[in-house]
């Protein structure tokens, strides 16, 4: 490990291409220019790394336990099992960058940007992403060499109010207990998502693909559910009766139950106890 002076800022800036594995925990390091540096394993834990500059920089398997990140760049930066564990990340950048395997549960990311960013397998549990953006994110999981398939990423318990998920690719990602409320997930990939009990209150669902996604136990009065895809979703017992833009082709694709509510505009005939015809009301 590198032994270096934590408070000489200029020589700091300067070693920033040798300073993997260095010990600089604790350090006061706020607004320090680190862009295109090698701080693969370094230790950030605690430091003060607010509006630091890490653009272009290798920071595999580096830790940001508990360190100050607010609107810190990270941009197009590799951050391959990266820990950002209970950090504070909000309004950080962390577009185009590569966050697959990453640890970033139990942090503040309200606000942050990760956008076109890779977050495959990443880990965000119980983490704060109000506002944040995710645009064309991706969050899916991988084929190993054995040809098995991961999951995608976990946001299990995450806040989600007002995220934006647009075009996001969340293919298999767990997104259960979450806090979705006016989320926008326009054109997602949602298919085998896990929904569970997420509260995706006024929701913008336009246009997402939701097959077999579990949504059973959500909340979603006033989610918008124009031209989604419900083929196989599984929606028993889910009420229903306050989305907007439901249509009856699309139930007739879903897996629903007798408790399952509809909205006013729908209607629905049971021909056994499996099998349904949904259809507009006159």
């Amino acid at each position: 490990m590198i032994v270096i002076d934590k408070n000489d800022l200029s020589t700091l800036q300067k070693s920033k291409k040798n300073l993997s594995a260095s010990d600089l925990s604790k350090a006061n390091l706020e607004g320090v220019d680190f862009s295109f540096g090698n701080f693969i394993s370094t230790n950030f834990k605690e430091a003060n790394l607010k509006n630091a500059n890490f653009t272009s920089s290798q920071l595999e398997s580096a830790d940001f336990t508990k360190s100050i990140l607010s609107y810190a760049d990270f941009s197009n930066s590799k951050l391959f099992k990266t820990i950002f564990f209970k950090a504070i990340l909000s309004e950080a950048n962390f577009t185009d960058a590569n966050l697959m395997g990453a640890n970033l549960s139990g942090s503040d990311l309200s606000g942050a940007n990760f956008s076109n960013c890779t977050l495959i397998e990443a880990n965000l549990i119980g983490s704060d992403l109000t506002n944040a953006i995710l645009r064309n994110a991706k969050l899916t999981g991988r084929f190993t060499r054995e040809g098995t398939f991961s999951r995608g990423a976990n946001l299990t318990r995450c806040i989600l109010k007002g995220a934006d998920f647009s075009q996001t690719d969340c293919h298999g990602a767990d997104i259960a207990d979450t806090n979705l409320r006016e989320a926008n997930l326009s054109n997602a990939n949602l298919i085998e998502t896990d929904l569970r009990r997420a509260d995706l209150s006024g929701a913008n669902l336009t246009g997402a693909k939701l097959c077999e996604a579990n949504l059973r136990q959500s909340i979603l009065t006033g989610a918008n559910f124009e031209g989604t895809s419900l083929l196989d979703t599984k929606i028993t017992g889910v009420d229903l009766s306050k989305v907007v833009n439901l249509s009856p082709e699309e139930i007739n694709l879903a897996i629903i139950d007798e408790k399952t509510k509809l909205p006013e505009y729908l209607e629905i005939i049971w021909t056994s106890e499996e099998t349904h015809e949904c259809k507009a009301r006159s």
